[in-house]
């Protein structure tokens, strides 16, 4: 035989025939029922029955191994006529035999009745020995030698490429190199070198992309910093608060109903045309910026357009900086908490005119209660002058940060004239962002692979490594299928990024620049296979999904335009061949969306009742995408960031991390099998921790601390003090003018410039060593103080502290000072001034 088949059918054709054959053959050995003849008997099994043809040992004949000898053939095994019984000397060794049928010793040739093809068979004799190897033996598949070519590898462009093909013909067919550019030889080098040249582009480009200082590429840089953990910025939408004024009352029409749905289109000044219009894509595109509502309008009512604060028949009235409750004057039943109201000056303080007022004195709250009602649920009212009244209280995070004057007098120039009101409260808000939505842009349709691989050298043949050799001869090699690309572009340009806004959230905090790790894309798209329509999710990256979640990341070029990819069925579902694909989404980012107020003027929504549409504050909020210089700039430096607690120092810079948090002092405690960090928090601005907080500072820790590492958040001791100061004041200076300084100064509050006094929690820290002299050296500076002496330096109630010889006072780890200077709570640490001298 001159060649292997894999399927062997040579049986059964001379199983139908009048000729026989070699089935295969067996080797008596543990089966043997004497141990002296194992490997003795070999049962030749044939394909047909021989009939009345008897072979003896004539027509046998071995080949290979040892020499063996044969005692006697005998026809017939148990009743089966095809099976011949032979009996050997010895047995032979571990090699190969081959067993053939002969005509006769003197002729080799097969028998007349005999199919040549099955007159032989291979066998061994010790198939039943134990083998500490595998069965199955390597299959080495000689690599066929390919003859060497001189390739000038430097070539790199169109002429040097042809310049090395032509001189290869010359070699290897020198009738055919010519060079001339009529010949088709020549025609064809110059379109394989134009080929090369192509090829040789994109690998110079792949070659660039590949580095992170010489990636010219938006998604190669994002991709590249993704392997350092580094999120790329790709900016965020404008955001501020719309005010609509209306003519009448707009309910809904029907319970759990809106008048103005969330995504609901506003646009600055369009020349000619209405407050309010049908939505038109094309016509809003003309305008200079297109906000969106985000969240949906329940209802708007008339008396919400302008609401007066009521001053309780007082003159020349405004609510302090840091106020959280007013009084408005009127019932406003409708006025529910949980909505936004606004703080506007509508004209000057001293003049009365509109045009003086000052357009930065507007604040938006979000109110937390109304009250409208009183016991008897009926309206609130003066009990003086039965005015009707509503009480409001809105969100500590959005307290005033400007006094808000509500009625005032003009100077004497102007005639002493009574004005009021000077600012007014705003209902109908809602807060809008930045960007147009575009509905159903056709993204395409998932191309059919048209390219596969070469039989035996796609990504499957990995897994038929470990296949037997007979199997991988066997096997019929499929060419396998290239997944066709689809990377879909998004029509325009650029695509919104937003934070996700949440109901009931503080004004203070809608407004504010979010993270780059909390804005997202504003995309949706749906897949229609045909059978049926599927929503694909977009993700910030396709690493944390499996290979069944429709989602698809969004990458940002460096024009703006937004690829879509999506995923290979391991990371991420592949969309079938044939899909269709629909997006919607909102384009405009960064800071284009920073207006000024009262620039929105069009509401697009047909609604005749809305008169009115402008926004209170300014448009902010808005951060551009990180451009290449800044990626390539701070990627590299994330390496240099701490995100693991090892040592106290650790602890300290990561605590400071925690807004509360003014400073964290660490002990390492042994606690049995493991040692815990205690830390201690030192607050910002205020005396205690709270358990929350305790809590959150905690879960801070969670993530950076080493394993079988505990940490627990321990709670300051504040220790009050007691400070005496004698003070000499100079005898030219007024004694209660340098007690008011000193009291400025020596104060646990800011004072009038900002600075912090001298006795705020924010000037303490745990364990530290309060020193008696810098406290008489502010008090010597301040103007009319001659000297200072201290009479008083302990803790509070306590003279064995006294710190006075050593002019210093030590506190324990956990201990806090605390001077709180309140004259109703003395127990929270007192400084007194004794002067003497002055006038």
């Amino acid at each position: 035989m001159i060649y292997f088949c894999c399927d062997q059918r040579r049986r059964e054709a001379v199983r139908n025939s009048a000729l026989n054959g070699i089935d295969f053959v067996e080797v008596v050995d543990l089966e043997a029922a004497n141990p002296a003849d194992r490997q003795r008997f070999l049962h030749l099994y044939l394909v047909n029955d021989p009939g009345g043809m008897v072979y003896t040992e004539d027509n046998l004949r071995f080949e290979g191994g040892a020499p063996v000898d044969v005692v006697a053939v005998t026809m017939g095994l148990d009743g089966q006529q095809n099976v011949m019984v032979i009996e050997l000397v010895q047995a032979g060794d571990f090699g190969p035999y081959r067993l053939n049928l002969v005509t006769s010793h003197l002729n080799p040739a097969p028998p007349p009745e005999i199919d040549p093809t099955l007159a032989s068979v291979t066998f061994s004799f010790k198939v039943e020995c134990p083998s500490p190897f595998d069965c199955l033996t390597d299959c080495e598949c000689e690599t066929p030698q390919r003859p060497e070519t001189d390739i000038d590898y430097t070539a790199r462009d169109f002429h040097s490429f042809r310049r090395m093909m032509l001189d290869r013909m010359s070699v290897s067919a020198p009738e055919f190199a010519t060079g001339h550019p009529a010949d088709l030889s020549t025609v064809l080098v110059d379109i394989l070198a134009y080929t090369a040249d192509q090829l040789a582009y994109q690998q110079d480009a792949a070659q660039t992309e590949a580095y992170l200082n010489r990636a010219r590429s938006r998604i190669s840089l994002k991709r590249l910093t993704r392997l350092l953990d580094y999120a790329v910025d790709e900016g965020c939408n404008a955001r501020c608060f719309c005010h609509f004024t209306v003519s009448s009352d707009i309910l809904p029409m029907a319970p759990q109903t809106v008048v103005i749905p969330q995504g609901s289109a506003v646009c600055t000044r369009l020349n000619e045309m209405p407050v309010t219009f049908m939505r038109n894509n094309a016509l809003l595109a003309q305008s200079g910026a297109v906000y969106e509502t985000c969240h949906p309008i329940t209802s708007l009512h008339v008396a919400h357009n302008e609401m007066r604060f009521y001053t309780w028949s007082n003159g020349r009235c405004h609510l302090p900086k840091g106020a959280t409750s007013a009084t408005l004057a009127g019932h406003f039943p409708d006025l529910h908490a949980f909505t936004y109201l606004a703080f506007e000056e509508i004209m000057g303080a001293t003049t009365g005119n509109q045009a003086d007022r000052v357009l930065d004195h507007r604040q938006i709250v979000l109110l937390v209660n109304v009250q409208v009602l009183n016991r008897d649920n009926e309206p609130l009212t003066d009990p003086i002058t039965g005015e009707e009244i509503t009480l409001i209280e809105w969100h500590e995070r959005d307290a005033l940060r400007f006094p808000v004057c509500i009625s005032s007098e003009t100077a004497i120039e102007e005639g002493r004239r009574f004005i009021e009101p000077i600012s007014v409260a705003r209902g109908n808000m809602v807060l809008v962002d930045h960007g147009q939505t575009l509905d159903d842009d056709e993204l395409g349709q998932v191309p059919a692979s048209h390219l596969r691989w070469a039989p035996g050298k796609g990504l499957v043949e990995s897994l038929r490594k470990s296949a037997a050799c007979a199997d991988k001869q066997c096997e019929q090699e499929q060419a396998e299928t290239i997944p066709a690309v689809f990377r879909p572009t998004l029509t325009r340009a650029p695509l919104t990024f937003a934070p996700r806004y949440l109901a009931g959230e503080p004004a203070v905090d809608a407004l504010q620049i979010p993270l780059p790790s909390e804005t997202f894309p504003a995309i949706t798209i749906e897949g229609d296979d045909g059978v049926e329509v599927l929503p694909y999710l977009p993700v910030p990256d396709l690493l944390a999904s499996d290979g069944t979640s429709r989602v698809f990341a969004v990458e940002i070029e460096r024009d703006d335009r937004a690829y879509l990819r999506f995923g290979d069925n391991e990371f991420g579902r592949r969309p079938l061949s044939g899909t269709t694909f629909t997006a919607r989404y909102r384009v405009g980012v960064g800071t284009a969306g920073h207006i000024g107020v009262d620039k929105l003027h069009h509401l697009a929504l047909n609604m005749p009742e809305v008169t009115g549409v402008r926004n209170i504050t300014a448009g902010k909020g808005g951060r551009n995408r990180e451009t290449h210089a800044a990626i390539r700039k701070r990627a590299p430096f994330l390496f240099k960031t701490q995100e693991r607690a090892v040592t106290r120092e650790d602890y300290q810079t990561l605590g400071r991390r925690v807004e509360w948090v003014q400073d964290v002092s660490c002990a390492y405690v042994h606690t049995g099998s493991w040692i815990t960090t205690f830390a201690l928090p030192d607050p910002k601005g205020r005396v205690g921790v709270g358990d929350g907080q305790r809590v959150a500072l905690r879960e801070h820790y969670e993530k950076f601390r080493l394993a079988a590492h505990d940490v627990d958040v321990s709670t300051p001791v504040y220790v009050p003090l007691e400070i005496t100061l004698h003070v000499c004041v100079a005898p030219n200076a007024s004694k209660s003018h340098v007690r008011q300084r000193l009291l400025s100064l020596f104060s646990p509050k800011r004072q009038a410039n900002g600075a912090l006094g001298i006795l705020h929690p924010d000037q303490f820290r745990a364990g530290q060593i309060l020193h008696l002299s810098p406290l008489l050296a502010a008090a010597q500076n301040v103007d009319g103080v001659i000297a200072a002496k201290a009479t008083r330096f302990r803790r509070f109630g306590d003279p064995r502290t006294s710190g006075l010889e050593e002019r210093k006072l030590l506190f324990g780890r956990t201990e806090i000072a605390r001077v709180d200077n309140d004259a109703s709570h003395p127990g929270n640490g007192v400084f007194l001034f004794d002067l003497e001298g002055g006038r």
